[in-house]
């Protein structure tokens, strides 16, 4: 199962590091089913609160493109 997870966390990293919100959410949402299962309850929060992260860039684009120009 930690392979499992640590593979997850790293493809979420790479489509994070693309701007891939819709990657993110799917990856995530994966993740965390994985981590519930490893009983990690601190890391399914995180991974809870990025998935919504993630959910909500997609549904306001606009706005996290504006947070994120340079």
């Amino acid at each position: 199962m930690q392979s499992q997870i640590e593979a997850l966390t790293e493809a979420v990293n790479v489509e994070l590091e693309a701007g891939n919100w819709s990657g993110v959410v799917t990856l995530t949402a994966e993740l965390y089913g994985c981590v519930v299962v490893a009983g990690d309850e601190q890391l399914a929060e995180l991974v809870q609160d990025l998935h919504w992260i993630a959910n909500d860039a997609l549904v306001h684009p606009l706005e996290v493109g504006g947070l994120l120009a340079p």
